[in-house]
């Protein structure tokens, strides 16, 4: 429970970051008309009258209905028993006499004692914009903190006069601090994007509105530097495939396609190392370029093909792994000979290569593509990866962890009786121990970038509302230097996140590391006077193959 308050509070706090501009901008003053209210989560407390704009800057209701919803997590919290009042007091103020009468400051305090250590816990400051000083004092026009009393009359069906619902101190009308009108505009790090909030913010290219410098500069270096080792070990694998094709019959085959796929995704990571984050994923807005926003990435093309790519790839791979999983199974378990699995090599292709087609245009319609500050890269948004992203590669992994420990029951029974005949099991173990390694260095590391990602889904949106709320801070405090002001608690997350997404392709050459590798390019590097030696179709690996198909305890007999 805690952790969906957490996330409940943080949605609140990003929404008063959207409606920013309680003291940067103009308000109501006397010269307002009233209106019938038709924020519907102010109705029931004893008025129909308000007026527009109101003190967070909302031209109309719809502007400020929209506001309000996403508080609505906040609401539900329930930190103060005078919040409802005061948020409606602030973005549907009472309307009396074409005046529009604001929160107290009493009521304001009120409602920070209440709310504030709920934010401290989580290590969310109050805002600067929601400064209670700034709010006018008990002495003037204003909307006092009920009794409890008068809270649970404001609840009834009746609709009293407003004196007798809302506690106002009806002296003179009292004006807001006046303020640059700047609500509608972003921090300078930041760019405003259309939207149907109030204000929504991106980091400006060029500019240092997340992470540091020092920090992009390392995870371009870290990202670049794995990417051409992964492409290096795949490119040995698929050579080898070359020289020695032999050696990749089925079950064996697809670990060829898998390397293929971190060899095509690994040439990906080096091209966004060439071209440069800004040339990829950065889009013209009104004020400037900006990393592409949240359901903004198919304006930007580069972004879109590398967004494609990336997933594309990466969703092959893991099916790659799932057939892999399965074609052992079927070999070991229900004893498929090679020649059995190449015949059905066509339906595995069309799984492989098309099944993602479908994912991945399910995702493009969506639209969920954003462009990520600290590497440059486009990605699924923080708000879809968990059923994008997550989801589809959980379930092929965990179906190809399935397929591969029933493989290996069916392994360990096959050693057995191949044991209680009284024969050697030596090639079989040393076959099962290379499976076993194989599969956990593709398993755990696939595992942890799915974990990493989950934990960016949760956590990074309240880096950028900390960054965000900063940045607005800064704006209203004298000789302060805009930046990023809040440490990247997140940098360590997303650079293991990249180390863990290309050393799976570095591993995928493991299958190659042995002595048959070498004597085969012995064989191609030799002089052309030698006689070449007839190739051996490695009678060693016909017997893994079959001990691998499972040799049961009456077929060992006969043998």
């Amino acid at each position: 429970m805690n952790a969906i308050w957490t996330v409940m509070v943080l949605m609140a706090i990003t929404s008063l970051v959207k409606a920013w501009g309680i003291y940067h901008t103009g308000h109501p003053g006397t010269d307002t008309k009233c209106e019938r209210l038709s924020v519907s989560f102010c109705r029931g407390l004893g008025y129909n009258l308000t007026s527009m704009p109101n003190f967070m800057g909302h031209e109309n209701q719809l502007q400020a209905e929209r506001g309000l919803t996403a508080l609505m997590p906040l609401v539900h919290y329930n930190c103060s028993r005078h919040l409802k009042i005061f948020l409606c007091a602030v973005f549907a103020p009472v309307c009396s006499e074409n005046v529009a009468i604001p929160a107290c400051k009493p009521l304001c305090l009120s409602v920070r004692r209440a709310c504030e250590p709920a934010l401290t816990s989580f290590t969310l400051p109050w805002p600067n914009m929601l400064d209670c000083d700034r709010f006018p004092d008990s002495g003037t026009l204003c909307v006092q903190p009920p009794p409890e009393e008068a809270l649970s009359e404001t609840l009834s069906p009746a609709v009293p006069a407003i004196q007798q619902q809302w506690p106002v101190q009806s002296l003179q009308p009292v004006q807001l601090p006046a303020a640059t009108n700047h609500h509608h505009q972003c921090p300078s790090h930041f760019i405003q994007t259309p939207d149907i909030d109030i204000i929504s913010c991106v980091p400006r290219c060029g500019a240092d509105a997340y992470y540091r410098a020092e920090d992009k500069r390392f995870a371009e270096r870290w990202m670049i530097g794995w990417a051409w080792l992964c492409f290096l070990s795949t490119l040995f694998t698929l050579l080898t495939f070359w020289v020695d094709p032999s050696r990749f019959r089925y079950p064996e085959r697809p670990i060829v396609f898998l390397a293929l796929c971190y060899n095509l995704l690994s040439l990906a990571f080096i091209i966004r190392g060439a071209v440069g984050s800004e040339n990829l994923s950065c889009a013209s807005q009104r004020d400037g370029p900006s990393y592409v926003p949240v359901h903004d990435g198919l304006r930007s093309i580069p972004c879109t093909i590398w967004w494609l790519a990336r997933y594309y790839l990466t969703l092959v791979s893991t099916v790659w792994w799932t057939i892999l999983c399965g074609c052992w199974l079927l070999s070991a378990r229900h004893e498929w000979s090679s020649e059995a699995l190449h015949n059905i090599a066509r339906y595995l292709h069309a799984t492989a290569w098309g099944l993602p087609i479908l994912l991945t245009a399910g995702t493009l319609i969506s639209r969920n593509i954003v462009a990520d500050e600290l590497t440059g890269l486009c990605q699924i948004s923080d708000e879809a990866a968990l059923w994008l992203e997550v989801l589809p590669h959980a379930a092929f992994l965990l179906l190809g962890c399935v397929f591969a420990c029933l493989a290996g029951g069916a392994l360990v029974r096959v050693r057995r009786a191949v044991r209680s005949a009284g024969r050697s099991a030596t090639k079989l173990e040393r076959l099962m121990t290379r499976l076993g390694i194989f599969a956990l260095l593709y398993a755990l590391p696939a595992l942890g970038t799915l974990a990493c990602t989950v934990h960016e889904s949760h956590v990074k949106p309240r880096w950028r509302t900390l960054a965000l709320l900063a940045a607005l801070d800064c704006r209203a405090t004298e000789n302060c230097v805009p930046g990023p002001v809040y440490s990247a608690a997140g940098l360590e997350v997303a650079l293991l996140r990249l180390f863990l997404s290309l050393v799976i392709g570095v591993t995928a050459g493991m299958w190659v590391w042995s002595g048959k590798t070498c004597r085969a390019w012995s064989r191609l590097l030799a002089a052309p006077s030698k006689p070449s030696r007839p190739l051996n179709i490695d009678a060693n690996q016909h017997i893994d193959y079959n001990m691998f198909r499972g040799l049961k305890p009456e077929s060992v007999a006969v043998a």
